[in-house]
């Protein structure tokens, strides 16, 4: 038979302080301990683990019973989002770059992805803006969860770039932005030029709107190529290898290959901190990823 705990604000304001002091001191699972100010002083001395148990497992952030749009598939989360936007920022580097993120997830949603390329496989998809560059590398700018079709004006791939942007008012500002080939079109890099973006990224050589000149046979696979609307031909020298031996690159391949790494370097610092809880709820999976 299940216990009956009592609670106080006092005790509900620390649950989520647990999982994101566990990324910071991690306790074996074998070990059970007597209470949780043995992982960091800060919890009262009543919050035993199986209270903060309790606390997650009945944690919500909207009310079920209340009426809520139709078309907002993230009203389960929606003051959690609301909060976050509100405390981004623009990032003072002018280089940012999209890319999207696979959390693993085993539960059960209509918007789960598989990726045989990426670590987790199967979870869910995230677009996310990020600096790629100072002391700031890797920090998000913006986000948004993928689910289920993007239907709009613009193509799908687009609109993901686009409303990043838009979220965390980069537009018109001069910010340099990277992009891979299922964001590159040509479309996309004249809307971003026409906005005072410049933009650099890989694309697909037989993708829609590209000069006939650079597309591919349909018999002959799909060649990638660079494009930019902030280089020239400019080639620049690196410098010298292990082996001593100087090479020469364009400049463009250059500025992609560390334009591109903000995304990657967000996902790796946010394993040094694995605080996420277990859980098959879509949304409990997303507070314990994303806010904590």
């Amino acid at each position: 038979m299940s216990r009956v705990w009592t609670t106080t604000r006092r005790k509900i304001s620390t649950s989520p302080a647990g999982g994101y002091l566990s990324g910071f001191r991690r306790v074996p699972r074998r070990v059970r301990p007597t209470t949780l100010g043995t992982i960091h002083q800060c919890f009262p001395r009543g919050v035993v683990p199986d209270r903060y148990d309790a606390l997650t497992s009945a944690l919500h952030f909207a009310d079920n019973e209340e009426e809520h749009p139709a078309e907002d598939r993230l009203w389960k989360l929606r003051p959690v989002l609301d909060v976050l936007e509100s405390t981004y920022r623009s990032v003072p580097n002018k280089s940012v770059t999209v890319d999207k993120s696979l959390w693993a997830f085993k539960g059960r949603h209509h918007a789960l992805q598989y990726n045989p390329s990426k670590r987790a496989r199967r979870g869910l998809k995230v677009y996310k803006l990020c600096s790629s560059d100072g002391p700031e590398a890797g920090y998000t700018a913006a986000f948004k969860i993928y689910m289920g079709q993007d239907r709009g004006v613009f193509p799908s791939s687009m609109k993901a770039v686009t409303d990043l942007l838009e979220k965390a008012d980069l537009l018109d500002k001069g910010y340099q932005l990277h992009t891979e080939n299922w964001y590159t079109s040509p479309t996309l890099f004249h809307y971003l030029q026409a906005r005072k973006t410049s933009a650099v990224g890989t694309v697909r050589l037989n993708r829609r709107d590209m000069p006939l000149d650079l597309q591919q046979d349909q018999n002959d696979l799909p060649s990638v190529g660079p494009v930019t609307t902030a280089h020239t031909s400019k080639v620049v020298t690196l410098p010298p290898n292990r082996r001593g031996v100087e090479r020469s690159k364009p400049e463009v391949v250059v500025d992609y290959n560390n334009g591109m790494k903000g995304v990657d370097f967000s996902d790796q610092l946010a394993q040094s901190y694995p605080s996420t809880k277990k859980t098959v709820k879509w949304y409990k999976k997303f507070f314990f990823t994303y806010w904590i």
